[in-house]
């Protein structure tokens, strides 16, 4: 086996080591995270709010479309056309006949028309209706939403386990307050200061037990009696968060209804305020470039 491969295995050995001699997760910590209800309430009524805010933005892009231009809709004529032909001739036994045939056809697209013209007529002023409801919606939800009290219960729920590491971090100050004075009775003990014997001073040897902490570390990567894969494993761990609680926490508060990631609370915003609703338009119609004076010819790509 070459030096190479040595290495690797050794590597590999430390490392199942490491995992094998890991504290198991704290049970604790999870047991921590209960009464969770009032929270999921919460939350759930902004998650609602928030399904009706999309919907209402949803339509009013809709809207917004129509009286752009973008979607304006465009009614079927084919039997009214037919039938005016008909008109403009003069035939009135073909009109009659027509008229009994596709009587039905006719009313239904006139009907149709009617709809769609109604539609575009009334699209500005649904406009209007639609944003006041969305900002009814996000009054309603800013005022649903107390951050004191989710807050209060995230410390309720915190405490418990920031006392443990506190209560585990005086053990640890003691420990290391303990490992320093040795350090330090140890080092000044055993001193020694070189000379030649015609007075030279020489380099003398310093006993070093501690090395310094590196930033964002626990421990330094020195320290005599330990080895420094030990140290830099810690540091390691010291530096992450435990995943097996992370995911005993994450699954007692999805079962109870409180999902994990951001929660939009939308703000109605001030009375005065006579700016649009933003609602950006996922599909705005393409424009053409403007043209630049003195540059180069403008490609305009286009898709079919």
């Amino acid at each position: 086996m070459n030096l190479i491969s040595k290495l690797k295995k050794a590597a590999a050995d430390d490392a199942t080591t490491a995992i094998a001699n890991t504290p198991a997760a704290s049970v604790k910590s999870a047991d921590d995270v209960q009464h969770l209800d009032g929270i999921a309430a919460m939350l759930q009524k902004l998650h609602a709010h928030n399904e009706c805010y999309d919907k209402a933005i949803a339509a009013l892009i809709a809207a917004q479309r129509i009286v752009n231009g973008w979607d304006k809709p465009e009614p079927d004529l084919t039997w009214s056309v037919k039938r005016d032909v008909l008109a403009s001739l003069g035939d009135a036994e073909g009109l009659a006949a027509f008229d009994r045939e596709h009587a039905e056809d006719v009313a239904r697209e006139q009907a149709a028309r009617q709809a769609i013209n109604q539609q575009v007529y009334e699209a500005p002023a649904r406009i209007k209706a639609l944003e006041q409801h969305i900002k009814s919606i996000a009054a309603e939800m800013k005022a649903g939403v107390d951050e004191t009290f989710l807050h209060d219960e995230a410390i309720r729920m915190f405490t418990p386990s920031a006392r443990r590491m506190f209560d585990a971090a005086k053990l640890f100050v003691q420990a290391w307050r303990e490992m320093l004075a040795m350090e330090s009775a140890l080092t000044h003990a055993i001193r020694l200061r070189h000379y030649s014997v015609f007075g030279d001073r020489l380099r003398s040897f310093d006993v070093e037990l501690i090395g310094r902490t590196n930033p964002g570390d626990l421990l330094p990567n020195l320290i005599e009696g330990i080895s420094y894969d030990e140290l830099s494993d810690l540091n390691h761990a010291f530096r992450k968060y435990d995943e097996a609680t992370i995911q005993q926490v994450n699954q007692r508060l999805q079962a109870a209804g409180i999902p994990n990631g951001w929660h939009t609370v939308y703000h109605p915003g001030a009375n005065d305020d006579t700016r649009p609703i933003y609602a950006p338009d996922p599909n705005p119609p393409s424009k053409r470039p403007e043209a630049i004076p003195f540059a180069g010819a403008t490609v305009v790509r286009i898709d079919n």
